[in-house]
């Protein structure tokens, strides 16, 4: 990966007489535009060709792209590697448009909008690292770094970053990143054991590395000049079989085993799959492999599924960075076991395997936690159905959900389900729910209810699901 020098914190003031004579007809044109739209005409069509590499895209830039970029001599050259560039950095190289380009210069965007200082927008430190990691999954706030080593400061501004959904694996499963305040509105990033102020951190750098590298999807073709780039054909990704760890979230959803069933929450990043075209989207398929076996290996089980995920087309550009999330159920009498699943997708022949222990009560909630997301999909006939969410979960008032959660039990009655939002001292609004679903034809399955979000002031929420007496919570952000 190419880490761009820092900018220089010079200001080239220009002379008064340039500005007096220049035509009053021609108002200053802002380079730093703030929509995915603006910024992609920016940076891709009204600046020259020959300059695009020095524009943000620089901070995605892999060295042998560079080298690549750097021996091309005309524009129709450039053109044909912007758009080799640019696909093969995308899930399915059948889909019109590029839904990775579109995400990078939303990011962009945003960038130039909110970062004011010196340097601005997707130049400043903050903009480079939202541009490459996207919004901090673990919060962002201002504070005083007092005894912060080499980034002790009066201010600054501390993000975190957790790691289960990324590319890199921070050691203690997140990472922060501090920008010192070194003048009003001003913020640069801050290594605070070594280099101090303008270091970037070793977690960071890596960061960096990981994530532009796994960016890259079709890591087999080559850039060929004048050979153009074929779009539309079969999807392009290295098949070579291999073998991934499993997300399964303990530590968020909890691994619960109660009245005979065994709920086992399952993470799948969408990036790490394989779609096809389907009738009204993309679809791809799963095995899924189960069992469980008796501490006193007097019992073991086993299961298997086959899992379709099918993915409208509005969905389709917001995969890149979302993940499919469900649970496995199964009948176990009481008592701990080992458990061992497998899931392959069988067209990239990538399979994720994860084991661990579960014990089985009597006692215990019969609801598991709340899983929030934009839309459902079923995996399978007979209830199997995932949620597609995003690491981090932000709503507009008027904006449409889904919320999820699996039960044991049997079917609620309707009516002893009830959706609230709480805000941070405990306020409470009721949401209106526009389908309340059970999903599942045995007693345990997922009970699946679209909402939409009342007209609330921004902010941190917390949404509650009761059903009963029982009762589960999620955060979201509405803004």
């Amino acid at each position: 990966m190419v880490l761009p020098a820092r900018f220089p914190a010079i200001l080239f003031l220009t002379p008064l007489a340039a500005w007096i004579g220049a035509s009053p007809m021609l108002p200053l044109k802002d380079d730093f535009p703030k929509t995915m739209e603006t910024a992609r005409h920016h940076y891709e069509e009204e600046l020259p060709l020959k300059d695009w590499a020095k524009g943000p895209v620089e901070y995605l830039m892999l060295n042998h792209e560079l080298d690549t970029w750097k021996g091309l001599e005309t524009d129709e050259l450039r053109r044909d590697f912007i758009e080799w560039f640019w696909s093969r950095r995308d899930l399915d190289s059948r889909d019109e448009g590029h839904p990775f380009q579109e995400e990078f210069y939303r990011r962009v965007g945003t960038a130039n909008q909110r970062f004011r200082g010196f340097p601005r927008g997707w130049r400043s430190d903050r903009g480079r690292v939202w541009i490459i990691l996207g919004r901090p999954n673990g919060g962002q706030r201002r504070r005083q770094l007092r005894g912060f080593g080499r980034c002790s400061a009066p201010e600054g501004e501390w993000w975190t970053y957790r790691t289960n959904n990324m590319a890199f694996r921070a050691q203690m499963g997140e990472f922060h990143v501090i920008f010192v305040e070194t003048r009003i509105g001003q913020y640069e990033i801050c290594d605070p054991s070594m280099l101090g102020v303008g270091a970037i951190p070793p977690d960071l750098q890596t960061a960096f590395l990981y994530t532009n590298e796994s960016a890259v999807i079709d890591t087999v073709s080559e850039f060929v000049p004048g050979a153009g780039v074929v779009r539309n054909t079969v999807s392009i990704r290295d098949t070579v079989a291999r073998m991934e760890p499993l997300i399964v979230p303990a530590e968020t959803w909890g691994i619960s085993g109660v009245a005979g069933t065994v709920l086992i929450p399952i993470e799948i990043p969408l990036r790490d799959l394989l779609f096809e075209p389907a009738a009204e989207g993309l679809s791809a398929k799963l095995k899924v492999d189960v069992s469980l076996r008796g501490v006193d290996a007097s019992e073991e089980l086993r299961g298997s599924e086959e899992w379709s995920i099918e993915l409208a087309a509005a969905d389709a550009p917001h995969i890149g960075g979302a993940s499919l999330r469900t649970a496995l159920l199964m009948r176990a009498a009481s008592g701990g076991y080992s458990v061992s699943v497998r899931v392959l997708d069988p067209l990239s022949g990538t399979a994720f395997s994860w084991e661990g222990e579960v014990e089985i009560s009597d006692n215990g909630s019969a609801i598991s936690p709340l899983v929030i997301g934009r839309s459902v999909t079923r995996l399978r006939d007979g209830g199997g159905v995932g949620v597609i969410a995003g690491a981090e979960l932000r709503l507009g008032a008027g904006e449409t959900f889904n919320a999820l959660s699996w039960l044991r039990g049997g079917v609620p009655e309707t009516t002893t389900v009830r959706l609230t939002l709480l805000d941070l001292t405990g306020n409470e609004v009721e949401v209106e729910s526009a389908s309340v679903i059970w999903g599942s034809a045995t007693d345990a399955g997922p009970l699946i209810l679209r909402a939409t979000v009342p007209p609330v002031s921004d902010g941190e929420y917390i949404l509650r699901l009761g059903v009963g007496s029982a009762s589960v919570e999620a955060r979201i952000h509405v803004e």
